[in-house]
């Protein structure tokens, strides 16, 4: 049977206080396989000031796999250094070369090692863990892929604990991937309070999420007052430092490097002139970018970019730390005065998917503190 279609066929929902609620879920078919990828060494590299190359490499890893076959619908994970996603048994072969593809350029144009691995469905359910999805519906362009069930978080321990699973094959010098829609030619968006924050929180028991929610609400405000990004602070960059992590993609000698520079660039002014003048469809271009952000997700545990005021982030402090206290979740928080936006874009005026972390080092930071109090 052909299950290619069966993220596209699932039912959206677009309240994310419902992740609580198992009757939204369905299981992954047995036959579909999940990717895993993750930068070695991301907290070092972003330590070192490479978190906008950290960033790009998880987005490189998805944008590889989703222009495979642009009619499939896959679902998909940014967590910052790296990512998951799900693919169908059609997809398998010209997945691994994508992503050794992908492993090549993080090496030559970042000095980064990706580990990469796909892990069948069937050797996660055959250890007792699940992999169970349902669609977010964010914005009329943009749905995003809530899981569940323990077996992302498995998939990782494998990736990082066993040889099993890592791809380590030779690439077919055949292969070309393909990463036509990846961009990241915005500058830093400043808070438009006092802080941004990346959040991490993993709950003991799935069905609290929506209480945590309900009181994440009371404390930051509803999902619009608490986003991070507002249209008046989006500035297209024109500094060679912040476009040097596209641009590396493409070229490492430094003249060809320059040309491609100049050319994004010139994208840029033409970008900035159309919104200015709100020329047709650009009139609400950055609408549209605010609205296919993927500034709130779950993947067996929430994850969240928001802005804050300092009392606000004093009050969440002291709710996260209290209900760790009492063994009801562990959580980490990583605090910036700025957001990064990295875009994945299938049609100009169309499709857009935006991932957005905290400066200096976001979710991965988070993760840092949330695995000493796992540990």
């Amino acid at each position: 049977m052909n299950t290619n279609n069966f993220y596209s066929q699932l039912k959206e929902f677009d309240d994310l206080k419902d992740i609580s609620k198992n009757d939204q879920y369905k299981a992954l078919p047995d036959d579909w396989y999940v990717i895993v990828s993750d930068v070695k060494g991301s907290t070092k590299a972003i330590e070192n000031g490479q978190y906008k190359d950290v960033n790009m490499i998880g987005a490189l890893t998805i944008i590889s796999i989703l222009n495979i076959d642009r009619k499939i619908d896959i679902p998909f994970i940014f967590g910052g250094d790296g990512a998951f996603l799900l693919i169908p048994p059609s997809l398998f072969d010209r997945s691994r070369q994508a992503l050794l593809a992908i492993q090549k350029i993080s090496m030559d144009a970042y000095d980064l090692h990706l580990r990469i691995g796909i892990v069948p469905i069937k050797d996660i359910y055959g250890d007792q863990k699940e992999i169970l999805i349902t669609k977010f519906k964010v914005s009329k362009d943009y749905s995003q892929a809530i899981i569940k069930g323990g077996g992302l978080e498995y998939c990782d321990f494998l990736l990082k604990n066993s040889d099993k699973y890592e791809i380590k094959d030779k690439i077919d010098d055949n292969f070309e991937v393909d990463i036509e829609g990846l961009e990241c030619r915005w500058e830093a968006i400043p808070s438009p309070k006092d802080e941004t924050l990346s959040i991490l929180i993993k709950a003991n028991d799935d069905t609290s999420y929506e209480n945590i929610l309900e009181n994440l609400e009371d404390i930051l405000g509803d999902t619009y007052t608490r986003h991070p990004i507002v249209k008046d602070n989006l500035s297209l960059s024109y500094d060679d430092k912040s476009l040097n992590t596209e641009a590396s993609i493409y070229a490492q000698n430094a003249f060809i490097k320059m040309l491609i520079l100049f050319k994004i660039k010139m994208i840029n002014s033409i970008g900035d002139f159309l919104m200015k003048f709100k020329i047709n469809e650009w009139a609400n271009y950055k609408d549209r970018i605010v609205s296919t952000t993927d500034t709130e997700k779950f993947d067996d545990m929430l994850r969240m970019i928001v802005t804050t005021n300092y009392t606000q982030t004093k009050e969440l402090e002291e709710y996260l730390e209290k209900e760790y206290k009492d063994q009801n979740l562990f959580y980490g928080i990583h605090k910036a005065d700025s957001s990064l936006m990295t875009c994945l874009i299938f049609e100009r005026h169309g499709k857009h998917i935006h991932f957005v972390d905290a400066s200096n080092g976001g979710y991965a930071m988070a993760a840092k503190m949330l695995k000493k109090q796992l540990n």
